[in-house]
């Protein structure tokens, strides 16, 4: 008896043994993680891949990156992968998680993506706190949503009647606040730094190789400048007198904090409040203790608008970096009346870009720059 129970552990034993000599060699299995690491899947990912069943899906797939880090997951759930497999790429930690919250709530891949792009971890699960949102993906299929706003696009699009792309864009510029109000601090220079009526600079705030402009090129030797923006006013300068006969001028170029303190108070001191607040940017809020920015005196004229030099720049200021910043009948977007005189520096690219886009800075600011 011992003896037949002892050559039936053994028959058991060596079935069992066979069975695992059989998946470890299994030429099929074998085949298929090997197609599968060509493809740069992580083992981990093959194992779940197999595991379900998804190896055609997953070589019909062009997704590979997106579906390795998918598979490799822990929250990975087999019953969402209709899903998965055309989710774009994210950096976020927690992806797939997400993810699966958002499939819970309701959401399909396109809305998902738009989600997932749109913010980080903590506005994903803010936003996860409202009931489904159905109109989600028209608020955040644009490059420069932002799911953390999306709750103030939805609200200022109620208000003003606008159709969605203009309520995000005008919502990110700021408008919908009042000047000033909850202001960003810009803290490192830029060519291409934005700063209006909701972003601002602090008082020590001053620009990177800050110089002096030549006395021949300025109204004054006080004035100072970026050196970029400098040497590239002094081109335009050149070519301008070459065109028309007439230079331009520097009237004022770089002003500090304090600089900008006292314009602000000498406007509502002379001209009142509803002017000073046109014209004169608060301290910290102008765009000239940026350095990148000239109020321009024409040669010709002690008056700006209309001279040829005025229209010269506005047909050639582009060709040297320089774009018109405030231009007529665009106040509720910029914050200041038309400014005739006023030129910023944003470099030859960007310059001709919003040119041929006809933009404002701002606008273009945030379709564009604001990452």
């Amino acid at each position: 008896m011992k003896r037949k129970l002892n050559k039936k552990n053994i028959i058991i034993i060596s079935i069992i043994i066979l069975i695992i000599v059989v998946e470890i060699i299994n030429p099929i299995k074998l085949y298929n993680k090997h197609v599968l690491k060509q493809l740069n899947y992580s083992n981990s990912s093959i194992e779940t891949i197999l595991k379900y069943g998804k190896k055609d899906e997953v070589l019909n797939s062009k997704n590979n990156q997106v579906l390795d880090k998918i598979f490799s997951s822990k929250d990975y759930i087999d019953s969402n992968f209709n899903i998965y497999k055309d989710l774009n790429n994210s950096n976020l930690t927690n992806f797939v998680s997400l993810t699966n919250k958002l499939i819970n709530k309701g959401y399909n891949t396109l809305e998902i993506n738009s989600i997932l792009k749109s913010g980080n971890e903590e506005d994903i699960n803010n936003f996860l706190e409202l009931d489904y949102q159905e109109e989600a993906k028209e608020y955040l299929k644009f490059d420069f949503s932002k799911l953390s706003k999306y709750q103030e696009y939805v609200d200022y699009k109620t208000k003003n009647n606008l159709d969605y792309e203009t309520s995000v864009l005008y919502v990110n510029i700021g408008l919908n606040k009042n000047y000033y109000e909850d202001a960003n601090t810009i803290k490192d220079f830029s060519i291409t730094m934005l700063v209006n009526k909701y972003n601002g600079l602090d008082k020590d705030f001053i620009p990177d190789n800050l110089i002096s402009i030549d006395k021949e090129y300025a109204i004054d030797s006080k004035q100072k400048g970026n050196k970029e923006m400098i040497e590239n006013f002094i081109k335009m300068s050149n070519d301008c007198k070459q065109e028309t006969g007439f230079k331009i001028i520097v009237r004022s170029g770089y002003r500090d904090y304090k600089s900008q303190e006292d314009t602000y108070n000498l406007y509502l001191k002379t001209y009142g409040l509803k002017y000073a607040e046109s014209y004169a940017a608060h301290p910290g809020f102008s765009e000239h203790q940026t350095g990148l920015a000239v109020d321009i005196k024409a040669q010709s004229s002690n008056t700006f608008a209309g001279t040829k030099e005025s229209k010269w720049l506005l047909e050639n200021a582009y060709k040297y970096g320089f774009i018109l910043r405030y231009p007529d009948d665009l106040t509720d977007i910029t914050g200041y009346k038309y400014e005739s005189w006023h030129y910023r520096y944003v470099g030859l690219e960007i310059a001709k870009d919003i040119k041929d886009k006809k933009m404002t800075y701002d606008e273009y600011y945030i379709r564009y720059l604001d990452k």
